[in-house]
């Protein structure tokens, strides 16, 4: 059987859906499975093992999509599709699909050969979403995503807190202030730990802001490239992070992670997974206060 998977969306949505993928190669360990994504996650998630090849679709133009999906599907002679974007894109994707090959459908959208009803956000994480959608192929088994592939050699241990305290242009809103940051940061400082600030040069004024407060701090932008995050997560003893997609593979690695979020429908329904996630909302994050952090701080490294 061949399979195509579709997934679109931020860091943090593609990251979720390993699990469901990983679940997939277990139940299909002799299927062509292909993940249908943006081309950037291509080369960061090149050796994910899950899959036998990651196509792309950047979401331009429709009626350019629908031509380069339907030449994938025909080209790689796809049984069936497993829409885990289930958006009103994919809908279309759906009834085109439907239209012009004998594929398969299993969505969430209109057009799909199985009915599946996705629950809303805020009602539950979305990786049970894709538990419940995997079940409409008699799946009832369900993995958590593993990121243990990404790592490139040993990890050894250290005093090192990672911050990621940016966010993406658009998530603003989800972002806790520079100057808190830099408070926590003196406090573990102070107390004989490395503080690591991590993100790409977007974040590069939020960086210099935090070091300006307190000089100590390090950028890490150089080192927190996503294909080695997993890597420099794995050597920390504790990671303090915003609501952005770094933070789901920050997650994975099961060290200690506080993670900083407004508490909205998004939240409740898309946090980072992992055994040691400590979540701290607010309705506005911007109003968490810096000894809320310090004293989980004190429970989490006493």
């Amino acid at each position: 059987m061949n399979i195509l998977v579709i997934k679109h969306g931020s860091l943090g949505d593609l990251v979720l859906s390993f699990g469901a993928i990983k679940t997939l190669r277990e139940n299909y360990p002799n299927s062509n499975i292909y993940l249908l994504t943006q081309s950037n996650y291509k080369q960061i998630f090149k050796n994910l093992p899950y899959v036998n090849e990651i196509l792309v679709d950047n979401r331009i133009s429709i009626f350019p999509s629908i031509k380069n999906i339907l030449k994938k599907v025909k080209e790689k002679k796809i049984d069936l599709l497993i829409d885990l974007q289930n958006s009103n894109r994919t809908e279309i994707y759906n009834f085109f699909i439907k239209m012009f090959t004998k594929c398969k459908i299993l969505s969430a959208r209109k057009f799909s050969s199985f009915k599946y009803k996705q629950k809303k956000l805020g009602i539950q994480h979305i990786t049970k979403n894709h538990q419940e959608q995997l079940k409409y192929l008699k799946i009832n088994n369900y993995s958590q995503p593993d990121l243990n592939w990404m790592l490139k050699g040993n990890t050894k241990p250290s005093n090192k807190v990672i911050f990621i305290p940016g966010t993406s242009k658009s998530g603003e809103y989800k972002k806790w202030p520079s100057d808190k940051y830099a408070r926590v940061a003196k406090y573990l400082v102070v107390r004989n730990y490395e503080v690591y600030l991590t993100g790409s040069y977007l974040d590069l004024d939020t960086i210099n802001e935090i070091i300006k407060l307190c000089p100590e701090s390090k950028n890490k932008i150089n080192e927190s490239k996503i294909e080695d995050f997993y890597q420099l997560c794995n050597s920390s003893v504790l990671v303090i992070t915003n609501d952005t997609g770094p933070a789901h593979i920050a997650g994975l690695t099961n060290k200690n992670v506080i993670w900083l979020a407004n508490d909205n429908e998004i939240s409740r329904s898309c946090y980072p997974l992992g055994n040691n996630l400590h979540k701290i909302t607010a309705s506005n994050v911007k109003n968490i206060s810096v000894n809320i952090i310090i004293n989980k701080i004190e429970q989490i490294l006493k």
